[in-house]
């Protein structure tokens, strides 16, 4: 009777420490916003509301909308990942209609980098830099910076910020708008870690997602962030040749990901990841 009662007791312990897992990550959110061709992403856990570049002045607009509808009051932290207006314009009128904490910048030299540094100072925003080793953390979240080994002086787009790690229980790869070059740097130096969603890098334009990237990442999904003209259909179905599950913006619209279901705003869809 003893030996029944203490199986009872483990089963029970079991089931109790399962569902303390999910509800820790049941409010984790990752939201691809459909800004053209430029990126803004939401990550949204436990309250707690970090983005990952603005989006272009011209969808600002679109994204503060975005950002009221999903109850988004304050920013923790605002992570630009290479000084292109498609990823960073948006971010002094975010600032202005949000509150933000601070903002994280690309540490390398570019004149944008001291325009909006000081553009920030002035609004009163604390300003970090991303170097190596860097990290997003909080409840929930676990992104660390890839940051380029050498500064590209000809491509911007080589001197993204890459992102790779969990929010809740997925993983996650956000690459910027990095570049063959820089795709190719990742792969050598070996930091590229598998990956259960990819954000494309560079909207899925033929400059970028070498199959060897894909190949060390190996993502179940890819969230393709661009306008109708914008990803290159050779780049498109090397990802769908590799069995990945791809969604993009400018068909999807905006798509989110919600205790491990995908979901975009256009048809109701929805994908169970995990």
């Amino acid at each position: 009777m003893k030996k029944i009662i203490t199986v009872i007791t483990i089963f029970i312990l079991i089931i109790d420490m399962n569902t303390m897992a999910s509800a820790r990550y049941e409010k984790c959110e990752v939201h691809f916003l459909n800004v053209g061709q430029g990126d803004c992403t939401l990550i949204k856990v436990k309250g707690k509301c970090y983005l990952i570049d603005t989006g272009a002045k011209y969808y600002i607009k679109k994204v503060i909308k975005y950002l009221d509808l999903n109850k988004v009051n304050k920013i923790e932290g605002i992570v630009l990942t290479h000084y292109h207006r498609d990823h960073y314009d948006g971010i002094i009128k975010i600032i202005q209609c949000k509150k933000v904490g601070r903002v994280y910048l690309p540490g390398h030299e570019n004149s944008m980098k001291y325009i909006i540094r000081n553009r920030l100072i002035k609004m009163g925003i604390h300003v970090e830099y991303i170097g190596e080793g860097w990290r997003l953390k909080s409840q929930g979240i676990n992104l660390e910076a890839v940051v380029p080994l050498h500064k590209d002086n000809n491509i911007e787009n080589n001197n993204s910020i890459v992102l790779q790690g969990n929010v809740g229980q997925l993983t996650y790869l956000f690459a910027g708008d990095c570049e063959k070059a820089e795709e190719e740097s990742m792969i050598n130096s070996g930091k590229l870690k598998k990956c259960d969603v990819l954000k494309v890098p560079h909207h899925g334009i033929h400059t970028s997602t070498l199959d060897e990237f894909l190949k060390r990442i190996n993502p179940k999904v890819a969230v393709i962030t661009s306008n109708k003209s914008t990803p290159n259909k050779v780049v498109e179905n090397r990802l769908i040749n590799r069995g990945i599950t791809v969604w993009r913006t400018d068909k999807q619209g905006n798509i989110f990901i919600k205790n491990k279901i995908l979901y975009c705003d256009r048809n109701y869809t929805s994908i169970k990841l995990k």
